[in-house]
């Protein structure tokens, strides 16, 4: 088998992009350098071992409205780290609602007392 430049390139940037999609992680340690966040709209229930997480049901709030609620959270969060809020600051108000259903209504452990403060 021969293989040309171009089939190898190829082959290179798959191989990256895996390493890349594999390196993604709900559960960052605290080793970790964390480059990016990236905001994910799942089931409850495959959230389940990620460490920020909000719970969208049927509400009257608009997506960009829960969007900042849920960054809220995430920021008073106790366990979030400097590196981690910079990063939630960073992600933009698009990013964050472009694919939350509307008209929700956003629940998490933290909220109520995030609202309180």
């Amino acid at each position: 088998m021969m293989w040309t430049r171009t089939t190898l390139e190829q082959r290179w940037a798959f191989n990256e992009a895996e390493n890349l999609l594999t390196s993604l992680t709900g559960q960052p340690h605290p080793e970790d350098v964390l480059l990016f966040a990236v905001p994910v709209c799942a089931p409850y229930t495959a959230l389940s071992n990620y460490k920020h997480k909000v719970k969208l049901t049927p509400g009257s709030q608009k997506k960009g409205k829960a969007a900042r609620t849920a960054v809220f959270s995430f920021m008073k969060a106790k366990e979030a780290s400097t590196r981690e809020k910079d990063l939630f600051r960073s992600v933009k108000d698009t990013d964050l609602s472009r694919n939350m259903p509307g008209k929700v209504k956003v629940s998490a452990p933290n909220l109520l007392a995030a609202k309180k403060k």
